[in-house]
């Protein structure tokens, strides 16, 4: 029996807009509406990507960085380079 490989779900949060699974939206009215939007990740485009990788830390994190536009993604599961070359940025950082 074979392994099926499922994409990693993240939770996004920040501000600006960002294009995940093909798909463009607004960071900040999904933010400000629902807190944070989980998706299976396939693919994320955003100029500016904080991965993080603390859950309490991703609830407080954009009350010390506010700049803008970012996206501050998390993931329950260690994304591993393959799930690193899903994202494209102009900057990616690490806050653990």
């Amino acid at each position: 029996m074979q392994v099926k490989n499922y994409p990693k779900v993240v939770l996004l949060k920040g501000n600006g807009p960002i294009t995940v699974n093909s798909e463009m939206m607004e960071l900040i009215t999904i933010t400000l509406s629902h807190g944070l939007i989980g998706l299976p990740l396939k693919s994320l485009r955003a100029e500016k990507v904080y991965i993080v990788e603390d859950m309490n830390r991703f609830w407080e994190v954009h009350k010390e960085i506010k700049e803008k536009p970012c996206c501050f993604v998390y993931s329950h599961e260690k994304l591993d380079d393959e799930d690193l070359n899903l994202i494209k940025s102009d900057s990616i950082d690490f806050i653990s």
